[in-house]
């Protein structure tokens, strides 16, 4: 989950953050600051009401069994939030972490679009998350287009999800974690193009990709 920012971030950070607290603190007509920096802070009542679906696969990486969304240079992940209220009145979710450093390499991070669907707040400091909502809407199903970019090296990187609504006395909240795992693109299968023979000399053009090593090869004479 996100994280109050600490201390020890420079003062201007801090007061950037705040400033954009009293500036959402209305939002939904309910909610409070801590709603969006960490809903399980404030909103107290747990709830089973997301699912994140669509993944391709799960593993273990020493933190719980999570899933994980596949995704190449370039590429789109499809994160999409099943989520059932059950308890009525407005909710919204956020997906934050994305800027945090990789699973197996602290020093790698993630360099993404974001869904310009979803709103972003406190953007360019360490209290970095995406939100949409709210909605009264049960079920509904939410999707986060991340596209990511081409110069990341592969790994893991952990990205947070959190659901959280207020209905009368009742502040409700849902956090699950999952994977991004960004794989490097697979070469494409090299085509022979142009096939000519001169004499005893034989030679074909081949298509090259960029960012990809070249093969190479030999002939003898026929």
């Amino acid at each position: 989950m996100a994280n109050i920012p600490s201390s020890t971030q420079p003062t201007r950070e801090s007061l950037a953050i705040m400033t954009t607290i009293l500036g959402i603190f209305t939002f939904c007509g309910h909610a409070t600051a801590a709603f969006y920096i960490n809903c399980a802070g404030c909103h107290t009542v747990s709830q089973s009401g997301m699912a994140i679906v669509n993944f391709q696969t799960t593993t273990n990486l020493g933190s719980g069994l999570r899933k994980v969304f596949k995704v190449s240079p370039g590429q789109t992940a499809v994160i999409k939030l099943n989520v059932t209220n059950n308890y009525g009145g407005s909710y919204a979710l956020n997906l934050n972490n994305l800027d945090a450093g990789g699973v197996q390499n602290s020093s790698n991070h993630l360099a993404y679009t974001a869904d310009p669907a979803w709103t972003h707040y406190f953007p360019g400091t360490t209290t970095n998350f995406f939100m949409a909502g709210c909605a009264t809407n049960s079920p509904d199903l939410w999707t986060f287009n991340l596209v990511v970019k081409t110069n990341r090296p592969t790994g893991f990187y952990a990205i947070n999800s959190q659901m959280a609504g207020y209905y009368g006395s009742t502040m409700w909240s849902q956090q699950e974690s999952f994977y991004v795992r960004f794989v490097a693109a697979a070469p494409p299968v090299p085509v022979l193009q142009t096939p000519q023979r001169s004499g005893n000399s034989f030679s074909v053009q081949v298509a090259t990709t960029s960012g990809f090593t070249p093969i190479t090869w030999s002939t003898r004479p026929i």
